[in-house]
């Protein structure tokens, strides 16, 4: 009887450790996802206005740490979601004042180094007077800065830096949930995205109800007969009905080598179905005369005429 009655608990444990790192694994999906969508979105604030050439490399790890620090402050997304922007600007460009970025995410930029106490910092910003996405920044700086720290030491010189660097709850929420904080992989720390001479594929979010999935093939071929349309004759676009893969021709920016031009995947493959909703290519930030870029709207217009009349065949 007392064996029976150990084996079950030890099966009981099991299945609950089971099920722990099943519910894991899902929310670290589900966070690197986020974390990709975020990187996108910054993409595409950055590719509007401001030319650039090569990779931008978005630390994964501080956004992730971000991503999950929010819920347990119980702070709002827009809030999690301009402090996970700012976070994933590289360094040299968090100074720039041409970057097209939202409100919160300068904010945040701007009073990353305000201390709760008010030590140290000009113009009386202090306590509630932090932006919180300024506060879910700092936390994420303080915790890269401390890389490869034990938790007991981070909890200790957490313990130090509460009323001062922190607010009570902050720091409260970081100690909670340390153990997600250390978790998140070093491994992937940074998620690449490719930009080439101020030519970027832009990509957003849209809701289902605004693009029916029974469009979505009319739409992805109208997006490729505009990308055709737009760049060069070297270029080439790769459309199906679940992804989006654009090939641009690198061209060295000052010219010189124009002769030396080769092809090169840039920015993105993009999976239609994600965050159970669709994320299309729905702007074209091709910049190769004028930075124009084509309207969600235009290529759903043209999406609807074309499905109307029998639907398209979208290119392989």
């Amino acid at each position: 009887m007392i064996t029976e009655a150990i084996a079950c608990c030890l099966i009981s444990a099991f299945g609950t450790l089971v099920v722990r790192e099943r519910v894991e694994a899902s929310r670290r999906r589900a966070e690197q996802e986020r974390t990709r969508e975020l990187a996108v979105e910054l993409a595409l604030h950055v590719a509007e206005k401001t030319p650039m050439d090569g990779e931008l490399r978005v630390p994964r790890r501080m956004v992730e740490r971000i991503l999950l620090l929010a819920p347990k402050c119980d702070i709002e997304p827009a809030d999690a979601r301009a402090a996970a922007l700012a976070a994933a600007l590289p360094p040299g460009a968090r100074a720039d004042t041409r970057l097209p970025l939202p409100d919160g995410t300068r904010a945040a930029l701007a009073y990353r180094h305000a201390r709760w106490d008010g030590a140290g910092v000009v113009n009386d910003v202090r306590g509630a007077k932090i932006p919180i996405a300024a506060q879910l920044l700092a936390a994420a700086d303080w915790l890269e800065s401390r890389d490869g720290a034990s938790r007991d030491a981070l909890v200790e010189a957490l313990r130090f830096e509460t009323g001062r660097t922190f607010s009570p709850r902050m720091a409260a929420a970081m100690a909670a949930c340390m153990e997600g904080l250390l978790q998140v992989s070093a491994a992937d720390a940074h998620l690449g995205l490719r930009v080439t001479n101020g030519a970027m594929l832009c990509i957003a979010a849209v809701n289902p109800e605004t693009l029916p999935p029974a469009l979505l093939p009319a739409f992805l071929a109208a997006l490729e007969s505009r990308v055709r349309e737009r760049l060069r004759p070297s270029d080439r676009v790769y459309c199906t009905d679940s992804e989006v893969v654009v090939w641009l021709t690198s061209t060295p920016a000052d010219g010189a080598m124009r002769a030396a031009q080769r092809l090169e995947p840039i920015v993105a493959r993009v999976p239609v179905p994600s965050l159970q909703r669709l994320e299309v290519a729905c702007r074209i930030g091709v910049a190769v005369a004028d930075n124009d870029a084509t309207s969600f709207t235009e290529l759903l217009g043209v999406a609807r005429t074309r499905s109307q009349r029998g639907g398209a065949v979208v290119a392989a």
